[in-house]
């Protein structure tokens, strides 16, 4: 059972956001008549392979040319491989630390096979990251929904160097922020309060590296409109963010 409260939020939710009617309309039909009530609802948003079928639905619903790879991408920490581990093969893999090494395999995700790549969180992976970005059909961005404020900073400039890559922006690669541990409710935070956390981060940074004719210092495109404060709607790459728990 789910308290009262909860219940009603989640009925307010499924009656009046057209993007969440839009979400469970990509699922298939068993999967559809369990998010039809509350409690089924719950289930579904704290189950990891749904965010990714969004995110595919999302890849296959746009016109440029995608890649073949989903990409697992974020923090250290965060509950990347645990993540992967958790799709991949379906095993918990209690207890397992953070990867050193890129872990390769296949997933089955609703009858499609899909290929993932979990990136290693740590510094020296990351331009490995640039690279696999042209064969991306979409990225999840792992984040812990838990530690989100202490880990804002490192957070915000890994995505600042996801949206602002070139090939992510002229293909439109779709981005999951999978906000994950969203079992622990008295302690992970919103999905609404993660995504104003990082646009505000990100808004900053932003403004810090911008030069005066709106191109980012580095090389990069624009992040968003120069001249209104940030938000991940204004980019051309579709950005959505949701609940998961890897374990």
């Amino acid at each position: 059972m789910i308290p009262d409260a909860l219940r009603q939020q989640l009925q307010l939710l499924m009656e009046h956001q057209p993007m969440l009617k839009q979400v469970i309309s990509y699922l298939p039909g068993d999967l559809q008549r369990v998010a039809a009530t509350p409690e089924g609802l719950l289930a579904l948003l704290l189950t990891a392979a749904v965010g990714l079928l969004v995110l595919l639905a999302l890849a296959g619903s746009t016109k440029s040319k995608k890649g073949s790879n989903i990409l697992i991408a974020g923090p250290m920490n965060a509950g990347k491989s645990t993540l992967y581990y958790q799709l991949a093969d379906g095993s918990q893999h209690n207890g397992l630390v953070a990867s050193m090494e890129q872990n390769t395999g296949v997933a089955s995700i609703n009858g499609k096979q899909v290929r993932l790549l979990d990136i290693p969180g740590h510094h020296s992976f990351r331009n490995k990251l640039e690279s696999l970005l042209k064969d991306a059909a979409g990225i999840v961005f792992v984040l812990d929904a838990v530690e989100i404020t202490p880990h804002k900073v490192d957070a915000a400039e890994m995505l600042y160097e996801l949206l602002t890559n070139p090939a992510l922006s002229r293909r439109r690669t779709p981005l999951l922020l999978a906000c994950n541990k969203a079992d622990l409710e008295e302690e992970a935070h919103s999905t609404e309060f993660i995504r104003k956390t990082l646009e505000r981060q990100l808004d900053g940074m932003r403004r810090t590296k911008t030069a005066g004719i709106g191109k980012e210092a580095s090389g990069g495109v624009a992040l968003g409109a120069a001249d209104k404060p940030f938000s991940f709607q204004g980019l051309r790459s579709k950005v959505v963010l949701a609940e998961c728990s890897a374990k």
